[in-house]
Protein backbone atom coordinates (compact mmCIF):
# COMPACT_ATOMS: atom_id res chain seq x y z
CA UNK A 1 0.00 0.00 0.00
CA UNK A 2 1.19 3.56 -1.17
CA UNK A 3 1.86 5.96 2.35
CA UNK A 4 2.49 10.12 2.41
CA UNK A 5 3.10 11.36 5.87
CA UNK A 6 3.36 14.39 7.26
CA UNK A 7 3.68 15.68 10.95
CA UNK A 8 4.69 19.14 12.78
CA UNK A 9 5.19 20.21 16.32
CA UNK A 10 5.24 23.39 18.35
CA UNK A 11 5.65 24.48 21.24
CA UNK A 12 2.58 26.19 23.09
CA UNK A 13 2.21 27.96 26.03
CA UNK A 14 -1.60 26.65 25.67
CA UNK A 15 -3.07 24.13 28.28
CA UNK A 16 -4.76 21.01 27.24
CA UNK A 17 -8.16 22.07 28.20
CA UNK A 18 -7.80 25.46 26.24
CA UNK A 19 -6.44 24.08 22.76
CA UNK A 20 -9.29 21.25 23.47
CA UNK A 21 -11.79 23.77 23.57
CA UNK A 22 -10.78 25.20 20.50
CA UNK A 23 -10.54 21.62 18.69
CA UNK A 24 -14.13 20.19 19.36
CA UNK A 25 -15.34 23.75 18.14
CA UNK A 26 -15.14 22.17 14.75
CA UNK A 27 -17.71 24.96 13.08
CA UNK A 28 -14.30 28.04 14.11
CA UNK A 29 -11.35 25.33 12.73
CA UNK A 30 -11.18 28.03 9.40
CA UNK A 31 -10.38 30.54 12.15
CA UNK A 32 -6.86 28.98 12.43
CA UNK A 33 -7.04 27.07 9.79
CA UNK A 34 -6.62 29.36 6.84
CA UNK A 35 -6.89 26.92 4.00
CA UNK A 36 -10.47 25.59 4.93
CA UNK A 37 -13.38 27.82 3.96
CA UNK A 38 -15.98 26.13 6.64
CA UNK A 39 -16.44 22.78 8.65
CA UNK A 40 -19.58 21.07 9.89
CA UNK A 41 -20.47 18.64 12.09
CA UNK A 42 -23.49 16.14 12.35
CA UNK A 43 -23.83 15.85 15.47
CA UNK A 44 -21.53 16.34 19.17
CA UNK A 45 -18.00 16.06 19.40
CA UNK A 46 -17.77 12.88 19.91
CA UNK A 47 -16.48 9.33 18.12
CA UNK A 48 -18.41 8.49 14.85
CA UNK A 49 -19.31 11.67 14.24
CA UNK A 50 -19.40 13.03 10.64
CA UNK A 51 -18.68 16.03 9.60
CA UNK A 52 -17.86 17.85 6.11
CA UNK A 53 -15.07 20.42 5.30
CA UNK A 54 -14.64 22.76 1.72
CA UNK A 55 -10.93 23.33 1.57
CA UNK A 56 -10.02 26.50 -0.19
CA UNK A 57 -10.06 25.34 -3.87
CA UNK A 58 -11.35 21.80 -3.20
CA UNK A 59 -14.74 19.83 -3.12
CA UNK A 60 -16.15 19.40 -0.04
CA UNK A 61 -15.03 16.15 1.97
CA UNK A 62 -16.84 14.23 4.13
CA UNK A 63 -15.08 13.17 7.31
CA UNK A 64 -15.51 10.98 10.60
CA UNK A 65 -14.20 11.89 14.10
CA UNK A 66 -12.22 9.03 15.38
CA UNK A 67 -9.69 7.94 18.54
CA UNK A 68 -10.64 11.00 20.39
CA UNK A 69 -8.99 11.69 23.97
CA UNK A 70 -10.49 14.33 25.70
CA UNK A 71 -7.88 17.17 26.35
CA UNK A 72 -4.81 15.12 24.68
CA UNK A 73 -6.41 13.70 21.36
CA UNK A 74 -8.54 13.30 18.01
CA UNK A 75 -8.26 12.15 14.83
CA UNK A 76 -10.62 13.34 11.66
CA UNK A 77 -10.64 10.77 8.83
CA UNK A 78 -11.86 11.32 5.45
CA UNK A 79 -12.11 9.21 2.44
CA UNK A 80 -10.45 9.96 -1.19
CA UNK A 81 -10.42 8.33 -4.03
CA UNK A 82 -8.48 4.75 -3.59
CA UNK A 83 -7.09 6.80 -0.82
CA UNK A 84 -8.24 7.34 3.11
CA UNK A 85 -6.59 10.79 4.82
CA UNK A 86 -6.06 10.91 8.26
CA UNK A 87 -5.54 13.78 10.05
CA UNK A 88 -4.05 13.01 14.29
CA UNK A 89 -4.24 15.99 16.20
CA UNK A 90 -2.29 15.66 19.37
CA UNK A 91 -1.38 17.61 22.40
CA UNK A 92 1.56 16.33 24.90
CA UNK A 93 3.13 17.46 28.15
CA UNK A 94 6.90 17.52 28.36
CA UNK A 95 9.18 16.27 30.00
CA UNK A 96 10.67 19.70 31.11
CA UNK A 97 7.05 21.20 31.90
CA UNK A 98 5.98 22.55 28.49
CA UNK A 99 3.87 20.96 26.18
CA UNK A 100 3.43 20.78 22.74
CA UNK A 101 1.04 20.46 19.83
CA UNK A 102 1.41 18.00 17.30
CA UNK A 103 -0.40 17.67 14.02
CA UNK A 104 -0.14 14.80 11.66
CA UNK A 105 -1.03 13.73 8.21
CA UNK A 106 -1.11 10.67 6.37
CA UNK A 107 -2.73 9.42 3.27
CA UNK A 108 -2.97 5.39 2.45
CA UNK A 109 -4.43 4.00 -0.98
CA UNK A 110 -3.32 3.87 -4.37
CA UNK A 111 -3.60 7.17 -4.99
CA UNK A 112 -1.53 8.11 -1.64
CA UNK A 113 1.08 9.45 -4.12
CA UNK A 114 -0.76 11.58 -6.49
CA UNK A 115 -2.66 13.08 -3.43
CA UNK A 116 0.26 13.76 -1.32
CA UNK A 117 1.74 15.99 -4.88
CA UNK A 118 -1.41 17.71 -4.96
CA UNK A 119 -2.95 18.26 -1.44
CA UNK A 120 0.18 17.39 0.78
CA UNK A 121 1.91 20.50 -0.68
CA UNK A 122 -0.69 22.07 0.78
CA UNK A 123 -0.90 21.04 3.90
CA UNK A 124 3.30 21.24 4.05
CA UNK A 125 3.27 24.45 3.50
CA UNK A 126 0.38 25.58 5.93
CA UNK A 127 0.45 23.22 8.61
CA UNK A 128 2.91 24.83 10.93
CA UNK A 129 1.45 28.38 10.42
CA UNK A 130 -2.14 27.04 11.51
CA UNK A 131 -0.86 25.71 14.47
CA UNK A 132 0.77 28.18 15.90
CA UNK A 133 -2.58 30.70 15.35
CA UNK A 134 -4.18 27.24 16.91
CA UNK A 135 -2.31 27.80 20.11
CA UNK A 136 -1.93 32.14 19.57
CA UNK A 137 -5.95 31.76 19.59
CA UNK A 138 -6.00 29.28 23.09
CA UNK A 139 -3.63 31.61 24.51
CA UNK A 140 -5.35 34.81 23.55
CA UNK A 141 -2.41 36.06 21.90
CA UNK A 142 -2.62 38.00 18.68
CA UNK A 143 -0.56 36.53 15.52
CA UNK A 144 1.70 39.86 16.13
CA UNK A 145 3.27 37.78 18.73
CA UNK A 146 5.61 36.01 16.21
CA UNK A 147 7.07 39.07 15.01
CA UNK A 148 7.83 40.04 18.43
CA UNK A 149 5.22 42.32 19.03
CA UNK A 150 2.61 40.84 21.41
CA UNK A 151 -0.53 41.90 21.85
CA UNK A 152 -3.20 40.26 24.48
CA UNK A 153 -7.00 40.04 23.22
CA UNK A 154 -9.41 38.09 25.47
CA UNK A 155 -10.84 34.80 23.97
CA UNK A 156 -14.34 33.64 24.95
Amino acid sequence: MFKWQHSEAVGTRATSKQIWAIWKDAANWPCWDSELEWVKLEGPFVEGTKGTMKPRGGPVVVFELTNIEENRQFIDCAKLPLTTLEFTHRYETLADGGAQIIHAVEMRGLLAPLFGRVIGSKIRAHLRDAMLKLSDLATGIDEQSHSGQAKRTQVA
